[in-house]
């Protein structure tokens, strides 16, 4: 009597697939798939090493405006300086030539009238330029009033940070597609080990029926050949079907910084739900965002480049002490009040050229922001059209599984009636297995590519942190 095929183990593991990819799952079991794919997201949204780089990036250059902005209130700064001189140039005052021939012609009429010299002889006078000790310490206060330049460089600074922001939202939208791709990826790489598994298990029992058949004198041996280098062809395809598997695993938690072996759990493929398409245009990309504000801080150049073709105004004060000493009385201190006008007349062309490289940089960016804006719309078009065609494949797949299934139930009661081949029965079984899993690989197609209509639309909703206001 003929070996029952479920009999053999590698054939129960193939009915296990057939159950387990079965068409209609638990409402509950996609919504835990979601929540496992949000949670993967939200894991390499905070912790992906390079959205952590860009975050930093961003910081940097909010401080950078922040820095530029401060320029253009007052400041107000203390210096002090103490000196010690020895030496160095003298003034040479002849104060004993002049003065002490008249003295001692007055010490001599007081000494004629009986009375003592009161008249001192005098040195000549060497007074240094350089005073042996000297001190001064004051505050400075420093406001411009009229720098035309320094305001358009803060409006830079400020239009450099947000386009920075706007590139960090672009990375972290692409973040987003590409967990989604590995964590889809990695459910159809298992649902393809699934399929070859299954497949083996039917060329392994194809085999030992060849090899019955050709034992007993009813077959000849190549066909027990032919059965044998169709399995090995199988095998060859499910060990690289693993290794992708793997490395699809690996990248997912590449992506989250997770270990590269790190446990990863994956839906069963008949429970994920089909997409949906999503209505209306979408929002702006942030790859706009940004180039709209490099454009914008391009022109606050070339308006601080034309600035300095402008005078500047402005207000410096100071108040201190100052003397040989530290003193505080009404001798010691000082204060100064000044308006400080600079203009820059001539450079040789300097800033002329810096106001044209300014000008050429902005005509630059609006070209490419044209180029960008028609590339991201055949992007979209591109991806609403995949998108149809992978919804469509969804169909055809599902008429496929009924039409093996039914196959199938013939092929039951032929071989009950025992009008049908061992092998032809193998086969039709391996025909339901590959057109149920078929359907599992076209549905995680039909997601990954959801996910890149949803990158072209922008309407994955970001974190508040990493989102760009228009």
């Amino acid at each position: 009597m003929p070996k029952h095929p479920f009999a053999h183990p590698l054939i129960r593991a193939a009915a296990a697939v057939l159950i387990a990819c079965a068409p209609h799952a638990p409402v509950s079991a996609a919504a835990t798939t979601e929540a496992t794919l949000d949670a993967y997201i939200g894991e390499a949204l905070a912790a992906n090493p390079d959205l952590i780089a860009a975050n930093l990036g961003v910081e940097a250059s909010r401080e950078a405006a922040h820095a530029a902005a401060a320029q253009q209130w007052p400041s107000l700064a203390l210096n002090a300086r103490y000196t010690r001189a020895d030496g160095g140039r003298t003034i040479d005052f002849p104060a004993g030539d002049l003065l002490n021939g008249v003295y001692q012609t007055l010490n001599a009429d007081l000494e004629a009238q009986g009375q003592p010299a009161a008249f001192p002889t005098i040195e000549n006078q060497s007074i240094a330029l350089l005073r042996e000790r000297e001190q001064e310490t004051k505050l400075s206060l420093t406001a411009p009033l009229f720098a035309p330049s320094l305001w358009a460089q803060a409006d830079a600074a400020e239009a450099l940070a947000q386009a920075a922001s706007a590139g960090r939202e672009a990375y972290a939208r692409i973040l987003v597609r590409e967990v989604k791709r590995a964590y889809y990826g990695a459910t159809q790489a298992e649902a393809a080990v699934q399929i070859l598994e299954a497949s083996e298990a039917l060329l392994a029992e194809n085999v030992r029926v060849s090899e019955a058949l050709v034992r007993t004198g009813k077959a000849t041996r190549d066909r027990a050949l032919r059965a044998e280098a169709e399995r090995l062809a199988v095998v060859q395809r499910l060990d690289a079907a693993r290794a992708l598997a793997a490395q699809t695993r690996r990248l997912l938690n590449a992506l989250r910084d997770q270990p590269a072996e790190a446990p990863i759990e994956l839906p069963e493929p008949a429970r994920l739900e089909a997409p949906r398409p999503e209505p209306g245009e979408g929002a702006t990309r942030p790859e706009l965002l940004q180039i709209d504000r490099s454009i914008h801080a391009a022109a606050a150049q070339r308006r601080a480049a034309t600035g300095t073709l402008l005078p500047t105004l402005a207000l410096a004060a100071d108040y201190g002490v100052e003397g040989t000493r530290y003193g505080f009385g009404a001798d010691d201190d000082f204060n100064t009040v000044s308006l400080v006008l600079s203009w820059s007349l001539w450079d040789f062309g300097s800033r002329s050229a810096q106001r044209r490289q300014a000008i050429a940089r902005t005509d630059q960016l609006k070209e490419q922001r044209r180029s960008l804006e028609r590339q991201l719309e055949l992007a979209r078009r591109a991806a609403d059209d995949d998108l149809q065609t992978a919804l469509r494949s969804i169909t055809a797949a599902q008429a496929r599984v009924v039409a093996a299934e039914e196959a199938f139930r013939i092929a039951q009661r032929k071989r009950s009636a025992a009008s049908l081949s061992q092998v032809e029965f193998l086969d039709s079984e391996r025909a339901v297995t590959e057109a149920r899993l078929n359907l599992a690989v076209a549905r995680c197609t039909a997601l990954d590519r959801a996910a890149a209509v949803e990158l072209t639309r922008a309407s994955f909703p970001l974190p508040s942190r990493l989102a760009t206001s228009e």
